[in-house]
């Protein structure tokens, strides 16, 4: 599934999303016989079959994550995303752990990223109010395929001359805690307001990962391993044969540079074998569903980078049950419960040792 790319102009440059379940702002599938559905339709209809039984059981009709192109030929806003935990109290949402990929920058380019040094919310406050929130943090000077991974809670912002792709949690949680742009004062006053408990304080190191399109093939050039999402850079030099049962989720793809081409082997209404084939270019992202087991991504272009992003292992252990535990507490009367809720070794057996969180966000 290939999703239209819908671009959004801003004071500091341009923002093409090209997917995004966010239930206001929902991509739209480009072609085949999906096209013109919603990804969050299609996941509405398909479910499982489109993320993985894990995944799906894990965030229900949400899918995970999103995609965006940046051009960023101003002063992006400094700002912020919550954490999950918050995101999900508050707004009913998931939270902002996102991903930059450099695609080019030019020599002078910044990026702000994290204080750097311990810093107090009161001299936050006010360096946000008076503009000067960017003499106190970080500052990367990005190479192309570097990646930098921004944690919720860390302020972030960039200068011009940055073109990036972002891989994020399905959220859109941006507190703009300064902007130059911005001629309504309340509006940043109450973003600030807003953020000001899980804004992270303390001194910051910027992770960033110097991959300079070197992976070859899907199995190098690993970026990232987290619990919301995994990310490879993949110089498509040859064609890759690849699996999503490996896996057990969907696979994503989202093409940096160049051109590919996913083919999945099929048959024909005749019983021949047949391979569908579908084109994924510069800007665009593809999903290639839990379901479809077998396919191959062939390079289309001599210059092909792809960002290769599936699930992350989630580590659904309640922290509040203790599996240990009896089921039953000694001397109590259940009436007769404890005899019909336990199996030989005296634990209960239709009772969950551990707690799974039901993020239906749909």
């Amino acid at each position: 599934m290939k999703f239209i790319p819908v671009k959004v102009n801003h004071g500091w440059g341009e923002e093409s999303i090209a997917l995004a379940d966010l239930g206001i702002e929902d991509s739209v599938a480009a072609e085949g016989w999906l096209a013109e559905n919603s990804i969050g339709e299609i996941m509405e209809t398909y479910m499982e079959r489109v993320v993985g039984e894990a995944v799906y059981g894990y965030y229900g009709r949400q899918f995970p994550v999103s995609v965006k192109f940046l051009y960023i030929a101003g002063e992006l806003p400094v700002h912020v995303h919550p954490d999950d935990e918050t995101a999900e109290q508050r707004f009913d949402a998931l939270g902002g752990k996102e991903l930059w990929y450099i695609i080019s920058a030019e020599k002078d380019a910044e990026i702000f990223c994290g204080f750097s040094r311990d810093i107090s919310a009161r001299e936050v406050y006010d360096r946000c109010t008076d503009g000067t929130i960017k003499e106190v943090m970080n500052v990367i000077h990005p190479q192309e395929g570097d990646c930098i991974l921004i944690e919720p809670g860390i302020l972030h912002s960039a200068g011009k001359g940055i073109r990036a792709a972002v891989i994020k949690e399905a959220s859109e949680l941006p507190f703009r805690l300064y902007d130059k742009d911005e001629t309504d004062s309340e509006v940043l006053a109450d973003h600030l307001a807003e953020a000001m408990d899980f804004i992270n304080y303390g001194r910051h190191s910027p992770v960033v990962i110097h991959s300079g399109h070197a992976a070859e093939g899907a199995s190098a050039g690993k970026i990232l391993s987290c619990q919301e999402f995994n990310a490879v850079a993949v110089n498509l030099k040859e064609p890759i044969h690849s699996y999503t049962e490996q896996q057990g989720c969907y696979i994503l793809y989202v093409c940096v540079t160049g051109e590919a081409s996913v083919q999945v082997p099929g048959t024909d209404g005749e019983g021949k074998k047949n391979m569908e084939n579908f084109m994924l270019k510069k800007g665009e992202a593809m999903i290639v569903p839990a379901e479809v087991q077998d396919f191959f991504v062939v390079p289309a272009d001599r210059d092909t980078v792809l960002i290769e992003v599936t699930a992350g292992e989630r580590d659904d252990t309640d922290d509040y049950i203790d599996p240990d535990t009896e089921p039953f507490l000694e001397g109590e009367d259940y009436e007769g419960l404890e005899d019909e809720d336990s199996d030989d070794t005296g634990t209960a057996s239709g009772r969950a040792v551990t707690g799974k969180h039901d993020m239906n966000w749909n």
